[in-house]
């Protein structure tokens, strides 16, 4: 698919690996509806254990854009509701008249023991993980079978191989990998091609949130800030010796938005992390 001109929503677009994709996407000529929580963050059945995009986040990533010289429109969504989502395909197409993309990309994680990791906990990970991607994909099919396009679901190498104490977050991403399998074949008879990313240890707000701010990682590796245990866990453990980039994704975004024979598979982008895991 040639991208210049193309519209394209991308969720969780505020920052981190949502922005990267949005930001790539406006480089390469398209037309790119940034969507993400807004004040919407502030209502009670949204709230969670990290701070999430509040508007002005998502303000300044349109903007950022737009003095670039790139197309935007900037929405609030909760990819949880169905009503939210269409009205974002739907404030969409008033903008664009047209949409080829979409990028799943909204997530959030939680971790902890399963023995006693909370029946509200999992539930708001699955309707953001898993039922998210379905409610916007949803939404969006009226429009795209008429013409075919391109869905990407970001998964995780955690939806590859469960770890402990990250249970949840692990059986979403598995979830939206075999979701991501079954849009595949389902959707290939109106050219409509759906893949995802998998990445690894991306820096980001949301890992620091629960990954690398770990008191136990600080202390393996005898560090001052969560940002030093992070680089340094990364050099052991990953066989390119670094951590993945927001960029990085939007990098395999761009490709699998080109790919016109590519549908069903789960790139993964980890630096070599998960080596020997299928």
């Amino acid at each position: 698919m040639e991208i210049k001109g193309k519209t394209a929503i991308v969720t969780g677009a505020a920052r981190g690996i949502g922005r990267a994709i949005a930001e790539a996407f406006a480089g390469e000529g398209a037309k790119v509806v940034l969507a993400d929580l807004g004040s919407l963050a502030h209502r009670p059945a949204v709230g969670w254990h990290y701070g999430l995009s509040p508007e002005s986040e998502l303000a300044g990533a349109a903007k950022k854009i737009r003095e670039r010289g790139g197309s935007c429109a900037a929405v609030e969504v909760d990819v949880s509701d169905r009503a939210s989502c269409q009205n974002l395909v739907e404030e969409s197409l008033e903008a664009y008249s047209s949409l080829d993309i979409v990028v799943n990309n909204a997530g959030i994680l939680r971790t902890g023991a399963l023995a006693d990791f909370a029946e509200r906990d999992w539930d708001r990970i699955f309707a953001v993980n898993v039922k998210g991607i379905f409610l916007l994909s949803q939404a969006a099919l009226p429009y795209m079978k008429e013409r075919g396009g391109v869905i990407i679901n970001i998964a995780s190498v955690l939806g590859k191989q469960g770890y402990a104490r990250i249970g949840a977050y692990c059986a979403s991403k598995f979830a939206a990998i075999s979701l991501t399998q079954s849009m595949a074949a389902e959707l290939a008879e109106y050219d409509i091609r759906v893949n995802a990313i998998c990445p690894g240890n991306v820096d980001t707000p949301m890992t620091f949130a629960h990954l690398a701010s770990s008191e136990g990682l600080q202390k393996q590796y005898e560090t001052a800030t969560v940002e030093e245990a992070f680089d340094a866990f990364n050099r052991d453990r990953i066989p390119l010796g670094r951590g993945q980039t927001p960029e990085d994704m939007a990098d395999a975004a761009l490709y699998l938005s080109r790919a016109d024979n590519v549908t069903g598979i789960s790139l993964v982008v980890d630096g070599g992390y998960g080596i020997g895991v299928s």
